[in-house]
């Protein structure tokens, strides 16, 4: 992690700013952080901070937690053969949501980042500035943090959850996620979540499964159909979640139907 990051950072449980436990130099690679205001701490386990831990998470969280360490290890595979299956190339159902994005030269956070799939459609590109993201996955954010360091990108990674991110209000100009938060514990508290600390005039991107890419996906990825326990619910995109203020709100469909992706924009 780059010591400049440690001004975006903040408490996910207060929102309070966070402290270094030592000078260990930059980049950082070990460590903590603490919270001054709640007393927590937060270990920093090869460059990336830990802003929860497998033995907090509950319900869905703590079940897709454990299913994405385990696709981990062949998650790029799985990614590449679905969009075979789909009937699209890759690169073009990554484009069809990545160049929704308009960061403006600005800080870019992705959330649910998996092993870095989407980094090659943002690295590159001259209004990109820095690239940030986060998971709830340990395996998924090891794979990552391999991937970027071996192809040279200056990426900082964040393990936590969507519903209480670790960063400061209005400090990205463009957030985007892509596949989770049908499954996530509290949709609505990810939504706010982002709107929090994307900066005014942010457009906040949220893609996932429809119901027909959920079937599609409960027959091609192991693990999938069990993780709800029999209790999977129809899904719905939580378009009725986001706040009535925020402008130009869009749904639509990408990825041949089997994505939808809900845009808006923070006034």
């Amino acid at each position: 992690m780059k010591r400049s990051t440690l001004s975006l950072l903040a408490c996910p449980e207060c929102q309070h700013s966070l402290l270094l436990q030592e000078d260990l130099g930059n980049p950082i690679e070990t460590g903590g952080l603490d919270c001054p205001v709640c007393d927590k701490e937060y270990p920093i386990v090869a460059g990336i901070p830990r802003f929860i831990a497998s033995s907090e998470l509950s319900g869905f969280n703590s079940r897709f937690s454990r299913l994405y360490d385990w696709l981990s290890w062949g998650y790029r595979a799985f990614s590449k053969a679905a969009f075979t299956y789909i009937g699209m190339k890759e690169e073009t159902g990554r484009h069809e949501i990545t160049d929704r994005l308009e960061p403006r030269g600005g800080k870019v956070l992705e959330i649910s980042i998996g092993p870095g799939v989407n980094l090659p459609y943002l690295i590159n590109r001259p209004d990109v500035g820095e690239v940030f993201g986060l998971d709830i996955s340990p395996g998924q954010l090891m794979r990552c943090q391999s991937y970027v360091r071996k192809k040279g990108w200056n990426v900082d990674l964040f393990l936590g959850t969507a519903e209480q991110l670790p960063f400061q209000n209005d400090s990205f100009e463009s957030i985007f996620h892509v596949g989770g938060i049908n499954f996530f514990n509290n949709k609505k508290a990810a939504i706010d979540e982002m709107i929090r600390i994307a900066k005014p005039g942010a457009r906040i991107l949220i893609a996932d499964e429809t119901e027909k890419g959920a079937r599609g996906y409960e027959k091609f990825i192991p693990g999938f159909k069990r993780s709800f326990g029999g209790k999977r619910e129809s899904i719905k995109a939580p378009i009725d979640l986001v706040p009535a203020q925020m402008l130009g709100t869009r749904l639509f469909d990408v990825w041949k139907g089997w994505l939808y992706c809900l845009e808006f924009r923070k006034p």
